[in-house]
């Protein structure tokens, strides 16, 4: 009788620390997918503003949740941070796009695309759409490629390449 209490009593405290494991197994895959997410939202709105921020895939070898946590709040950060960039930037980039011209346009003075880039705003500010685009100018690039590189000028140098259109947009 008491070999019997004795055995179930160690099968009960073995299925208890099972059930823990499984539950902390549950509760990492949880946290790394919610770190995943919030690192490829960061990564998808750094390159919205033509920013590379390339974050490596920390949560893959973690099996903390405190840690995992830490990470999920970091690439969150990153995000918003991102996020109120874009809030801000682009509907200045916008009104400037209203008054330069289509996303295809084409100046004889050499100047291209939706903000009017000549080829060393375009050589300085979008070597990578270059590259991407095997050498075409802007007018070829989406809608989303040229604000990128805009928005890439806008943080070194502000709304001068548009001096008109910024001031009338009350840049």
């Amino acid at each position: 009788m008491l070999a019997a209490i004795t055995l179930t009593a160690s099968a009960h405290r073995a299925n208890a620390a099972v059930t823990a494991s499984a539950v902390h197994q549950k509760a990492v895959h949880t946290w790394r997918h919610k770190a995943r997410f919030r690192r490829n939202q960061a990564s998808h709105l750094a390159r919205r503003l033509g920013v590379h921020y390339r974050p490596r895939r920390a949560e893959i070898h973690m099996n903390r949740i405190v840690r995992l946590q830490r990470l999920t709040r970091h690439y969150r950060l990153r995000g918003n941070h991102f996020r109120r960039i874009i809030r801000q930037r682009f509907p200045n980039l916008m009104c400037i796009h209203h008054y330069e011209g289509s996303w295809s346009a084409y100046n004889p003075a050499g100047y291209y695309g939706g903000f009017q880039m000549d080829a060393s705003f375009m050589r300085h500010w979008g070597a990578d759409k270059l590259r991407k685009y095997h050498g075409r100018d802007a007018r070829y690039w989406s809608p989303a490629d040229q604000l990128a590189v805009a928005s890439r000028a806008v943080a070194h140098v502000g709304y001068s390449p548009w001096p008109n259109t910024g001031a009338m947009c009350g840049l």
